[in-house]
C-alpha cells in the first residue's frame, strides 16, 4: 500500500519534473557565451574568472526557470511585461543576490567599477534570462508538451 502524499510533495515533484524538461531546452554554450559578452570587462580584471563564470551560469539558469514558470501566464494572454509585474518579488531578490555575487567576488571590482553601471548589468543580464525562459515556457505550452 502508498504512504500518504502531501499536496506539497507532490507539487514539489511536478514542479521537478517540469525544471527537468525545461532545462532541456536550454544551451550551456548559448549561457556560456552570454555571460561573456555581458560581463567581459569585468573578467579580465580577474586572473581565474571560470569560478565568476559558473557562477554566472547558475544564476541564468535560475532565471530562466523562473521566467518559464511564468510561461504559462503567457500562454493564456498575457504581455511578458504583465508577467514580469507577477514576479517583480523574485526577479528582484535574483537581481539582488546576483549583483551581492560579482561585487563581492573581489576587491578588484570595488576599484575599477562603478556600482550603479554594476546593478544596472546585472539586472539586464538576469531579464534577458528571465524572458528566454518565459518565451520556452509559453512555447512549451503551445506545442502541449508540459
Amino acid at each position: 500500500m502508498e504512504g500518504v502524499l502531501s499536496f506539497a510533495d507532490k507539487k514539489r515533484k511536478k514542479d521537478r519534473q517540469y525544471e527537468q524538461s525545461m532545462l532541456r531546452e536550454l544551451s550551456l554554450e548559448k549561457i556560456i557565451s552570454s555571460v561573456d559578452l555581458c560581463f567581459r570587462s569585468i573578467f579580465h580584471l580577474v586572473e581565474d574568472s571560470t569560478y565568476i563564470k559558473d557562477g554566472c551560469v547558475d544564476f541564468a539558469i535560475e532565471a530562466f526557470l523562473l521566467g518559464a514558470s511564468f510561461g504559462k501566464f503567457g500562454y493564456y494572454g498575457e504581455s511578458a511585461q504583465m508577467a514580469v509585474v507577477r514576479s517583480e518579488k523574485e526577479e528582484r531578490e535574483l537581481q539582488h543576490d546576483f549583483y551581492e555575487y560579482i561585487y563581492h567576488w573581489s576587491d578588484a571590482f570595488r576599484v575599477y567599477l562603478n556600482e550603479e553601471s554594476l546593478y544596472i548589468e546585472c539586472e539586464q543580464f538576469i531579464r534577458s534570462w528571465w524572458i528566454e525562459g518565459f518565451s520556452a515556457g509559453k512555447k512549451r505550452l503551445k506545442l502541449r508538451l508540459r
